[in-house]
């Protein structure tokens, strides 16, 4: 049985780092942002100061610990595959061989992009949470734990995690023992990191970015794919008619105040997120009798692979392509020859280059040339805080003298998620002289 138990979880625990790095590659998502974080923390930068971030830091902070010892993708993807393996641990103790069902809807691409919830970051850490709290009151657990837990989600995601712990505001009125030792506990947490901001000198900088400016997130990022609007719609009319039938049932309630990590951009990525909460209420509903386990595998290496060649075939030219820190990479050769000869280029100047591009580049190109991460490299709304289009323009007012790469692209782009802020594009075209074009890529020389 022991034998039987270990191959379980080796076999779960290699198929997400197989599914990472091989079987959803281009399905990334946020991870290169994500890897981002935890590598300029690795690297001893301080959020908030060296760097921008606009969630509290547990997640890259947990991440960045084996980064100490190799900066490589490989080890992000080595622990978010551990994470997984844990996260099942938990829900075989929930669910039983159901777990297997679960495991299978990770692997599911298309129509519904349940796949990306695999991916390393806070997103997945506040789903793991949610799975051990759901273990916690099911097993009535002590408070204590639920309420540091409850703190560990207010660290990965405010909002969300902010929430969350409004469900325990149930035991005020029949316990309020409970109560208290929870909101102890969720206190304990955060002290933690509030002593930390303090000695690093962040503090205000944590404020400024994480909650001050939400307003401008809020406001500039508000964006709806309307397939996903749809699925959350069914979702959330399900959910609201189970909370009816069992109102007594506390998951249901952790789960509709988890649905706020859809708002404000309703789209692929948060929405499969929120179904990821959702399906684990729909599995505690669903009997089986005989074990599943061998037909979810099949299914899911089959899903796997097919999606693969998917990847593989339908984009022209893919291949993959190791780079310093990023390892077996697959990307267009288009792709590669237009990087490559971009980074030629910029190699060949003097003044500093400030890469201006879409994130997840911008983290590419740093991370695989050992440079450390700057304000600069996430260039989006809402994440420089309060009023945060006149911040970032005005840390570009400090760089006379520097060559600014950008994406005009990006800055054409008529995607409804777009997140890219327009209006540094337009700052750097209006006062600087355009020196060198490479495909939709822009080099900008901002005279002293």
């Amino acid at each position: 049985m022991k034998k039987k138990f270990r191959s379980r979880y080796l076999f779960i625990f290699l198929f997400f780092f197989t599914a990472q790095f091989l079987f959803f590659n281009i399905q990334r998502g946020d991870t290169y942002v994500n890897f981002g974080f935890s590598y300029a923390i690795s690297r001893g930068e301080i959020p908030y100061l060296d760097f921008n971030l606009v969630i509290p830091p547990l997640a890259p902070y947990l991440y960045s610990i084996f980064l100490l010892i190799s900066k490589s993708i490989f080890v992000f993807y080595l622990e978010q595959a551990f994470l997984l393996t844990v996260m099942f641990s938990f829900l075989f103790q929930l669910f039983g061989k159901k777990a297997w069902i679960y495991f299978t809807l990770l692997s599911i691409s298309y129509p519904i992009s349940m796949s990306s919830i695999i991916f390393p970051g806070y997103n997945f850490l506040l789903l793991f949470f949610l799975v051990i709290l759901f273990y916690l009151e099911k097993e009535k657990k002590s408070d204590l734990f639920i309420g540091i837990l409850l703190g560990c989600c207010f660290l990965t995601k405010q909002t969300v995690g902010g929430l969350l712990l409004l469900v325990s505001i149930y035991y005020l009125f029949i316990d309020y023992r409970k109560f208290l030792i929870r909101i102890l506990g969720f206190l304990f947490s955060i002290a933690f990191f509030l002593c930390l901001f303090l000695v690093q000198g962040n503090f205000w900088e944590f404020l400024n970015l994480c909650f001050f400016g939400l307003f401008d997130f809020k406001n500039s990022n508000l964006a709806f794919d309307w397939f996903y609007v749809l699925l959350f719609f069914v979702a959330f009319l399900i959910l609201i008619i189970r909370i009816i039938k069992k109102p007594k049932d506390i998951k249901n309630y952790y789960v509709l105040l988890f649905s706020s990590c859809v708002y404000p951009i309703v789209d692929y990525y948060h929405v499969s997120l929120f179904l990821g909460a959702f399906f684990l209420l729909i599995l505690e509903d669903i009997h089986i009798k005989r074990d599943i386990s061998i037909y979810c595998i099949i299914f899911s290496l089959a899903l796997g692979i097919i999606w693969f060649g998917v990847e593989k075939f339908s984009i022209s030219n893919m291949r993959f392509i190791s780079y310093p820190n990023f390892p077996y990479t697959m990307v267009s050769e288009s792709y590669d020859y237009r990087f490559q000869k971009l980074e030629n280029y910029i190699q060949k100047l003097d003044d500093p280059v400030i890469f201006l591009l879409r994130s997840s580049e911008n983290y590419f190109y740093k991370i695989k040339n050992n440079l450390d991460i700057t304000y600069f490299d996430l260039p989006n709304y809402g994440n420089y805080g309060y009023d945060g289009i006149e911040e970032i323009i005005d840390r570009i007012k400090k760089e006379r003298g520097s060559y600014f790469v950008v994406d005009r692209s990006a800055y054409l782009s008529k995607s409804t998620t777009q997140q890219y802020i327009k209006e540094v594009f337009s700052y750097i075209a209006k006062n600087s002289t355009l020196v060198k074009k490479i495909d939709y890529y822009e080099i900008y020389h901002y005279e002293k």
